[in-house]
C-alpha cells in the first residue's frame, strides 16, 4: 500500500484541525460524503499485487457521539497484471466507533462488504464472482460545524472464484457534509 499517500491524508487532516480552533465537534446526524481511494489487491499465486486510485461515496447516521452507522460504494478501481485483469467495486455497511478529541475523531470499523469483481485471465477466458466478506478499518477525522475531513485504512479479504484468496486494502481521503 502507498505510505505516503496515508501519510499525506493523515497530515492533511491535522493541518485542517490545527487551523480551526474555534470549530466545534461534530454534530450527531445524518450524513452525506465522498472520497479518492488508493486500493491494492494482493492475490496468492499472482507475483504482482495490483492497485488502483478511485472514488467512494459515504452515507451514513451518528446517533451518539461515540457511534455511528455507514454504508458506502467503493469504486475499487481497475488493474492489469500478471496476466489478469480486474475490475472490482464494494458496498460496505459498517459501525463506526468513535472517540472525539475537540474537532478530531479517531475512529474504528467493524462489518460487512459486498465485493464484486470482473475478471479476465490470459488463456482462461472471462469470470464475475461476488460475496459477503467482514471488513474492518481504522481512521482519523476532523470536523468543523457541518464539514468533515476524514483519513481512512479498510481492508477486507475475498476468495475468487473459490480458489484465489485476495486480500483488498483500501486507502481513502473523503470529504463529509453533516445534516444538522
Amino acid at each position: 500500500m502507498n505510505m505516503k499517500f496515508a501519510l499525506v491524508a493523515a497530515l492533511g487532516a491535522l493541518t485542517l484541525a490545527a487551523l480551526a480552533p474555534q470549530a466545534a465537534a461534530a454534530d450527531n446526524g445524518f450524513y452525506l460524503g465522498a472520497g479518492i481511494t488508493k486500493s491494492e489487491f494482493e492475490i496468492d499465486d499472482v507475483s504482482d499485487s495490483l492497485d488502483d486510485s478511485s472514488f467512494k461515496i459515504i452515507a451514513g447516521f451518528r446517533p451518539l457521539n461515540w457511534l455511528a452507522f455507514e454504508a458506502n460504494y467503493i469504486d475499487l478501481g481497475s488493474d492489469s497484471g500478471g496476466g489478469v485483469d480486474l475490475d472490482a467495486s464494494a458496498i460496505t455497511v459498517s459501525a463506526l466507533f468513535l472517540k472525539e478529541f475537540a474537532v478530531i475523531d479517531l475512529y474504528a470499523r467493524a462489518g460487512l462488504a459486498n465485493w464484486k469483481t470482473d475478471v479476465d485471465i490470459t488463456g482462461l477466458g472471462e469470470f464475475s464472482d461476488d460475496d459477503w466478506e467482514p471488513t474492518f478499518g481504522v481512521g482519523i477525522g476532523a470536523h468543523f460545524g457541518s464539514l468533515g475531513v476524514r483519513a481512512e485504512y479498510e481492508q477486507f479479504s475475498a476468495e475468487l472464484f473459490d480458489e484465489l484468496d485476495t486480500d483488498i486494502s483500501t486507502i481513502s481521503l473523503s470529504f463529509t457534509y453533516t445534516f444538522l
